[in-house]
């Protein structure tokens, strides 16, 4: 009795040291910022992007909230082009006022990490272009993310994926230079490929726009992203618009 008695607790103790030891593997979606850090002159353009590592979760949908020092960087653009996220829940917003960026965008089937052998980045989710103010007081800027940033697991119950994020830092050089560097420019320069050709649908639905007839449109770009739309009826002026739109001619 005493030798079982025994056998018992040195069993315990194993497992207890096993679990200090060797606790449970946990996996932890992360988002983060590329480059985490970088040096930029008064009024020089650049690109931060946007990544997912989903640690060997699968995932579907990407609810991001974001602040930036608005007294020093100015959001003048966000690319969706490369983006593995193609269900654009809510399209990217910038409150530049606020200094805040949000978007909420999914992935048809799931996505369960960057694809090996893939030349492209296959763990991208945006890029956003920052010019930074020409009058700048301050030395450093950040971007972060906000606390009710999401990312939900592709388990058919909206389940809330473990979260951890990191920001980036830069450091504003005060001195100006002749002519700033434009990243963003560049990548336009790059961009030769046509976006994906995309069907217009004409439809009429009680509910929008008061039973009027309005067209439906999207397409994708892969390198540097749709800029805007433009919609002509007939012999009438070009328009920026955006899908939904309601037709003027409803005849």
């Amino acid at each position: 009795m005493k030798n079982y008695s025994l056998k018992f607790r040195t069993i315990i103790i194993f497992l207890i040291i096993g679990f200090v030891l060797f606790p449970a593997t946990t996996f932890a979606v992360k988002l983060y910022f590329e480059p985490e850090s970088g040096e930029y002159h008064l009024g020089e353009i650049f690109i931060e992007k946007i990544e997912i590592d989903t640690e060997g979760e699968c995932i579907n949908v990407v609810e991001a909230y974001l602040s930036f020092s608005q007294d020093i960087l100015n959001a003048v653009d966000f690319s969706q082009g490369e983006s593995i996220l193609t269900l654009w829940v809510k399209a990217p917003t910038i409150n530049q006022i606020k200094g805040e960026i949000s978007f909420i965008g999914g992935i048809p089937g799931e996505y369960c990490g960057i694809i090996p052998g893939d030349p492209g980045q296959s763990n991208l989710l945006g890029k956003i272009i920052f010019k930074v103010s020409e009058t700048v007081t301050k030395n450093l800027a950040e971007v972060q993310f906000l606390d009710n940033s999401q990312v939900l697991l592709s388990d058919k119950l909206g389940t809330k994926a473990k979260l951890t994020t990191k920001g980036a830092t830069f450091r504003i050089l005060a001195e100006k230079i002749e002519v700033p560097e434009n990243q963003w420019q560049q990548e336009l320069k790059k961009d030769t490929i046509l976006p994906e050709p995309f069907e217009i649908i004409i439809s009429q639905h009680s509910s929008i726009f008061e039973g009027k007839y309005f067209i439906i449109f999207f397409t994708t770009d892969k390198q540097t992203g749709v800029d805007y739309y433009e919609v002509k009826e007939g012999d009438r002026e070009w328009k920026l618009a955006e899908s939904p739109y309601l037709l003027e001619d409803q005849s």
